[in-house]
């Protein structure tokens, strides 16, 4: 994969695809590699970039700093990679949780010519239960057993396999500022359960400015409420509403138990089809 170096970090992407460009940011904390269907998907008829975001289980550099939220610094990434590649405005699509792309339309609006987004988080439930598998996971770790402990969960761990260099970052960290900056980044998603969007700190307000062309799938479960993606089709005057692309029953079956990829796999092969649709009638 090539990669660039953005704001300090490496990133890596992967290209797939000609044609108007379209660039799509993964959910959780996952690389770009859990988009692979999808991509695929859609370069039959576009040009798509799939990336890895610092402190993923991917490629990309582990830099556990910032005084932004994660999603923002995410964004300013983002805004680099398409700055570097030129493609600028472009489409920019995103599931789950849809907290770094809006993030991008607000403090980049000349990079974006339109959102692509799916399964949305909004509410209570995802305010209390992500923050335990984004951040406490790791802050237990590190409390009980210092740096050591953190390189042995299995998300450290998986990147550290894709790019050795991260090792050497953890283990020359501080235990303790690494405990504050993840309990920093919890804190944007433990006080947003009031927000439209959990973990993303934009307002109604804000979101209502954002006024390039959007498509908004729901979600069918607890912590992407299908209640999350209307709100934000109400918000938003120049989007789309596209109702769950997944049954209740399909995501206990398939969702609950599926690890990733296996289940964004699934996921990008029921987005894809409302994607290119709603690209090819806005590109005509």
């Amino acid at each position: 994969m090539p990669e660039l170096a953005i704001n300090g970090c490496t990133i890596a992407y992967q290209e797939r695809g000609t044609g108007i460009p379209v660039v799509l940011t993964p959910g959780g904390r996952w690389g770009g590699y859990v988009q692979r269907v999808i991509a695929e998907e859609l370069a039959q008829n576009y040009r798509v970039i799939t990336w890895d975001r610092r402190n993923t289980d991917a490629r990309a550099s582990i830099l556990i700093a910032g005084d932004q939220s994660e999603a923002d610094i995410w964004a300013d990434d983002l805004a680099g990679l398409i700055e570097a590649l030129k493609l600028g405005p472009c489409w920019v699509g995103e599931y789950a949780g849809c907290r770094t792309t809006p993030l991008l339309a607000i403090k980049y609006p000349k990079l974006v010519k339109g959102m692509l987004l799916c399964w949305p988080s909004g509410g209570d439930y995802p305010a209390a239960r992500l923050p335990k598998n984004f951040y406490q996971q790791y802050t237990r770790a590190a409390l009980r057993r210092g740096m050591q402990g953190v390189i042995e969960t299995s998300h450290f761990a998986d990147s550290i396999k894709q790019n050795p260099a991260n090792r050497d970052v953890l283990m020359a960290m501080d235990p303790r500022e690494f405990v504050r900056q993840m309990a920093y980044w919890e804190a944007f998603f433990i006080t947003s359960a009031d927000l439209p969007i959990t973990g993303c700190r934009l307002s109604d307000a804000e979101w209502a400015s954002i006024t390039v062309p959007a498509t908004i799938t729901g979600g069918c479960d607890p912590t992407h409420p299908t209640a999350a993606a209307q709100k934000l089709h109400t918000l938003m005057r120049n989007s789309r509403y596209h109702d769950p692309v997944v049954t209740p029953e399909e995501w206990h079956a398939v969702f609950d138990p599926g690890p990733y990829p296996k289940t964004s796999d699934f996921q990008g092969a029921r987005i894809a089809p409302v994607w290119r649709a709603f690209l090819k009638d806005m590109e005509g």
